[in-house]
């Protein structure tokens, strides 16, 4: 999730918002979810617990490394959702292509054209070491300046406390050697040509990868040890990078001009620090089980008789770096933005607290009557609507945010917790619950058909209206 600014539901960004909300919600008297009581046995026909899981596997393996945007992994989950939505016969929205796509300023990194020589000095001894471009030393992160002969360099392992603390303040007045195994997300990672967001200023120097073996062994005493470094790298180039969100299109009927957008986002962190030896942060809840929703959702309604409106399946990218693709989705939909009505956003629904299974909430559920639409729909499938004590402050931290500022009503419901293995390499498919995934997922099908099928669409309330004044300010 990003029920965010830019990470999945920051614990930074959250803790500052706090204040902010909780002056709102007084000034606004804005309710809490909706609690109701259990419903009774459903007669509604149940997602398949299998199938539910084949997909959310598919999405959070290893195979994927962590769908991170931009990466190919990512790139491999648009072309396979594209091919679900076509198996689903689904129709295509965006001009003949299952992808909305959007452009972003990007950089080309080139590790082949690394040029990287080393001299450890140990006293009166001196070691020199020749590295060969993208076999033996990449680059990690491209530093300001393109050539450099330094008498200072940093080399440290890639689990070393320091270096780590030097990595994140974005340290760079001298080189950064960074000695990885050759199984290291890192290594793997920065291999050839790539490709990556441009992001914020570059330190002065850049941080290389040297694969481990390769420099000498430490003497006995490292107190006295110092490195020196002559490099070259290439110009890292500006490019413009495109990213896809995924669309597909089921028509309706009588209402086909209005549409109703239900939405998750299938990118992730990608790679990062190994964690117990694994670096992969799969995103298996966070938010492959969204996305899996979606993608049933879109085989499940299809086979029904076709809903009165119009229905967009979209699954966002660049969600992780700041609902990147929702924004872009909303500031130019494939269809006018004024014939949307709603937006159905699904966030984390594999984890449930203890006694919450088959249980769901809703972020801002007093800003309009979206909740007591789909909670009807949801209660046919047993799923009873609970309150979630930051419901209010993850409102504008998710995809549905950014259609909400453009006026739709636009919600998150999640089914779960901001759990211990949030942004983790441990948010892996075992430890989701398939059953109540299965159970969530019906019973958003049928909220899906309430806000299809229904007269009237979904109403700001006074409170909501309130709030999003606040926020246009």
């Amino acid at each position: 999730m990003n029920m965010h600014s830019s990470l999945s539901w920051r614990r930074g960004a959250l803790a500052a918002l706090l204040p902010i909300f909780a002056v709102v919600a007084q000034e606004t008297g804005s309710a809490p979810a909706p609690s109701s009581a259990p419903a009774p046995a459903s007669s509604v026909a149940a997602v398949a617990e299998a199938r539910v899981l084949e997909v959310v596997s598919w999405l959070a393996d290893d195979a994927r490394a962590g769908r991170d945007t931009p990466s190919a992994g990512l790139e491999e989950a648009a072309e396979w959702l594209a091919a679900r939505f076509k198996a689903a016969h689904l129709q295509q929205a965006v001009g003949g292509s299952w992808f909305h796509d959007y452009t972003l300023p990007g950089l080309q990194i080139d590790s082949t054209a690394v040029s990287l020589q080393l001299v450890r000095k140990h006293g009166d001894d001196k070691v020199d070491v020749a590295l060969v471009a993208d076999t033996d030393v990449r680059l990690w992160r491209q530093g300001e300046a393109v050539t450099g002969e330094d008498e200072g360099c940093t080399v440290a392992d890639a689990a070393d406390p320091v270096l780590q603390r030097l990595l994140f303040a974005q340290s760079g007045r001298q080189p950064i050697v960074v000695e990885v195994p050759e199984d290291h997300p890192f290594w793997i990672a920065s291999k050839g040509v790539r490709r990556a967001l441009a992001g914020r200023r570059a330190a002065s120097r850049p941080v290389f990868l040297v694969r481990k073996g390769l420099l000498p062994p430490p003497p006995g005493d490292e107190r006295d040890v110092a490195w020196a470094a002559t490099w070259s790298t290439a110009a890292a180039e500006k490019i413009d990078l495109t990213l896809h969100n995924v669309v597909g299109l089921l028509p309706g009927t009588d209402k086909k001009d209005e549409y109703v957008v239900v939405s998750a986002h299938y990118d992730h962190i990608g790679t990062g620090n190994p964690v117990n030896g694994d670096g992969i942060y799969n995103g298996a809840d966070d938010d492959a089980t969204g996305t899996t929703a979606v993608v049933l959702l879109a085989e499940e309604l299809a086979k029904l008789p076709a809903p009165r409106r119009s229905i967009l399946f979209v699954c966002f990218s660049g969600e992780e770096k700041g609902l990147l693709g929702s924004k872009a989705f909303g500031e130019r939909p494939p269809v006018p933005r004024e014939q949307i009505v709603a937006n159905l956003n699904i966030e984390m629904i594999g984890r449930p607290l203890e006694g919450n299974e088959g249980k769901a909430w809703i972020t801002g559920s007093g800003y309009s009557d979206f909740a007591a639409i789909v909670g009807a729909g949801l209660g046919r499938a047993g799923v009873e609507l609970v309150d979630f004590e930051m419901a209010n402050q993850l409102f504008a931290q998710s995809d549905n945010y950014s259609l909400a500022r453009h006026g739709i009503v636009a919600h998150s419901i999640s089914a779960g917790s901001l759990h211990k293995d949030y942004h983790r390499p441990s948010d892996e498919v075992g430890k989701l619950d398939i059953p109540h995934m299965a159970k969530i997922i019906t019973g958003l099908r049928e909220a899906l058909l309430e806000l299809a099928n229904r007269d009237a669409a979904p109403q700001w309330t006074e409170a909501g209206k309130k709030v999003m004044e606040r926020r246009r300010r």
